[in-house]
Order: structure tokens, then C-alpha cells, then sequence
């Protein structure tokens, strides 16, 4: 018997099937490559598109690979460069070779997405001040993850305006594990920002609403911190001037921990829309508050076993006292008395009961 022929493989397939799996891993994209010429384009494309670094050794031979296929270049839109600095001795002679190979990436042109790890993270304003093209910048991270632990690198960044008119174009902020420093403005800006992260910062002087300065508005501010104390001060400024649309607070420890946002002074918050709260003592009073100065908000979620609001108090709350815009509520399922203690069956269903009459929907995690 003869043997089918093989179906011929059409090449307009392979972005489709890139695009099926936003995880490919790349050695995975390595294989593909050596498919045929078509596989390599594509997945050349995905493994140059934002190219991640773990090591100056990594970040030498990443820059050598740049350095000798330019046709490579157009290809970066961003990098990840977290360098370790290991005790080995081939590391340790690193020195003016990686600095320089290391300026050689920060300063390529059209780099979209920045973030910078590792020993990167240490007085991360240094490597700022190097990018060759900021004003194509339009996401960092600075992330001190990788040095939480280490007794001898304080992950760290110095913020002040100069960085305001470097990266003009900049929509979203991130910054994990650092000490930060803000220099109090000598004159008036706007960032261009859409979104700021402050995930477990540390505020060393300055205050959040210097850096954010005139700004007239964000579509979301995340704040993740080990107390609700160290971002209860820091928070209301900007949300008294700045009109934020997403609010996000959460506190990372079991430890009791009271929030200084939600106060009878507060401005009322006319722009927002959603508000995260998780880890955060919420009693009664804090949610009459809420309901009083967030009267346009549409999504409510308060999470966490800090929560002292019984399920009787939640239906007054979503019957008189909520906003009549609201329209998707998370609840944390439970009373902190203390302890901590689940509701009952009967408990939720009234619950669920009185969302359903004031056609709110309930983020059941049951």
C-alpha cells in the first residue's frame, strides 16, 4: 500500500498557535525555532520581545547576541534584568565589563517595559539615569524581592522630579521590597500615570502625594503593605487630590491592624469606582463611612479575618447604607468576634438572600 501523503503545514498557523499559550517557556521556543525558517521568525519574535536576566553574565551574553545581529534590535520592546551577584570567582571579576554591557542594554532604543532586580534594585536611580530612550518607557517595576533577606543591599530607589520629565511617557509604576526616598518637588508636575504599585515599600522621607504631585487622576492605586498604619497617612493625601478609580489596600500580616483611610475628614471620593480592601480591620463604622464617601462606587470587596461586620449589619448595609451604584460586593464570609469564625448556613443564605433583592452580585468563594 502506498503510502497518504503529508498535508502541507500552512505557516499563517504559527501566530495562532503563539498566541493559543501566553506561557511558552523558552527552550520550549528554542525547539520551534528549528522547525523551519517561518517557526524561527515567530518565535524569535516572543523570546526577543522582553528578554529576562538573572545574571551579569546573563546580561553580557544577552548584550553580545544584540551587539552582533542588530537585525535582533527592532525586535526588544522591554527587558527584565535582575543580575544576582554570585561568590564565585568568575563573578566576582565581572567589573567594568558587565557595567559596560549592562549600560549597553538599558541605553537600546524602544524599551516599552523596564524592570530592574536583583542587585539592580540597589540605589535603582543609577540605572535610571542610564536609559538611552526613557521617553519610550511606559511600565517599570523596581523590584528588591530578590534581597528581602540579605543583611548586606538595601534595595532602594531616590525618586525626584528629574524622573518626571526622563520618563514622560510613563503609564505604570511598580515598586516591590525597596526603602524609597522622595525629594519634596521644587516646582509643579503631572505624571502621566495610569496605574502606581507600592507593594511592601518602605517610605524613608517624603510622601506618596510629592510623587504623584498634580497628577488629576489614576485608574488604579495598589498599596500592599505589613500594617494598614504605614500606608493609612500616605493614602489619604493623594486620594483627597487625585480622583482614583481603583482602590486596592491590603495588609499582609493576621495581626490586628486598623486603617487610618476611611476617616470622618475625608473628602468625598466621587470617582471611585472599585475598592479592594483585604487584611484591614473593618468595623461598622467604617463601612457607614464608605458608603457615605465612596457614593459612586460599583464594586466592593472586603476580605480578610480582620473583619468585625456581622452578616445582619452587611443587609442593612447593602438595604440602606451602600451606594446605589454598587453592583458586585466580596465578602470575607466570616466575623472576626475575635476569634475569627465562619458564618453559619443560614447566615449567608440571608446574605446572599439580600444581595439578590438589591441586585448586587456576591463573590461566593463556596
Amino acid at each position: 500500500m502506498s503510502s497518504q501523503p503529508r498535508s502541507h503545514f500552512v505557516n499563517d498557523l504559527i501566530p495562532l498557535i503563539l498566541e493559543g499559550d501566553e506561557h511558552w517557556w523558552p527552550r520550549d521556543l528554542l525547539r520551534l525555532a528549528q522547525v523551519s525558517s517561518a517557526w524561527l521568525v515567530h518565535a524569535r519574535r516572543r523570546l526577543f520581545a522582553v528578554p529576562s536576566v538573572h545574571s551579569f553574565r546573563a546580561c553580557s551574553r544577552l548584550a553580545r547576541t544584540l551587539s552582533e545581529n542588530p537585525a535582533l534590535l527592532s525586535l526588544v520592546k522591554g527587558v527584565e534584568l535582575r543580575p544576582m551577584v554570585d561568590c564565585t570567582p568568575e563573578d566576582q571579576r565581572l567589573g567594568a565589563n558587565a557595567m559596560a554591557d549592562l549600560k549597553f542594554i538599558l541605553q537600546l532604543e524602544g524599551l516599552e517595559v523596564i524592570v530592574l532586580g536583583g542587585h539592580l534594585a540597589v540605589k535603582a536611580e543609577r540605572f535610571l539615569h542610564s536609559l538611552g530612550d526613557p521617553q519610550s518607557v511606559r511600565a517599570l517595576h523596581i523590584d528588591g524581592s530578590l534581597l528581602v533577606e540579605s543583611l548586606s543591599y538595601r534595595p532602594s530607589l531616590e525618586w525626584d522630579e528629574s524622573f518626571v520629565f526622563k520618563l514622560a511617557n510613563m503609564n505604570k509604576l511598580c515598586l516591590t521590597n525597596i526603602e524609597l526616598d522622595i525629594t519634596f518637588p521644587s516646582i509643579s508636575y503631572q505624571l502621566q500615570l495610569s496605574e502606581l504599585v507600592l507593594d511592601n515599600v518602605t517610605i524613608v522621607s517624603g510622601h506618596i502625594s510629592h510623587l504623584v504631585n498634580e497628577t488629576p487622576s489614576l485608574e488604579r492605586l495598589c498599596i500592599r503593605s505589613q500594617t494598614a498604619s504605614d500606608f493609612g497617612e500616605q493614602c489619604q493625601p493623594v486620594l483627597a487630590s487625585c480622583a482614583v478609580q481603583t482602590l486596592e489596600l491590603e495588609v499582609q500580616t493576621d495581626l490586628p491592624s486598623y486603617s487610618v483611610v476611611f476617616a470622618d475628614d475625608l473628602p468625598h471620593l466621587l470617582s471611585l469606582r472599585c475598592l479592594h480592601l483585604t487584611g484591614i480591620q473593618v468595623d461598622v463604622e467604617i463601612l457607614t463611612l464608605i458608603g457615605q464617601k465612596c457614593r459612586n462606587l460599583e464594586e466592593l470587596s472586603v476580605l480578610g479575618r480582620m473583619v468585625r461586620v456581622l452578616p445582619r449589619e452587611w443587609i442593612t448595609f447593602m438595604k440602606a447604607g451602600s451606594p446605589s451604584s454598587l453592583r458586585s460586593i466580596g465578602l470575607p464570609w466570616g466575623t472576626y468576634h475575635p476569634p475569627f469564625a465562619q458564618w453559619c448556613c443560614a447566615a449567608r443564605d440571608s446574605v446572599f438572600e439580600a444581595a439578590a433583592l438589591y441586585d448586587i452580585m456576591h463573590q461566593c468563594p463556596f
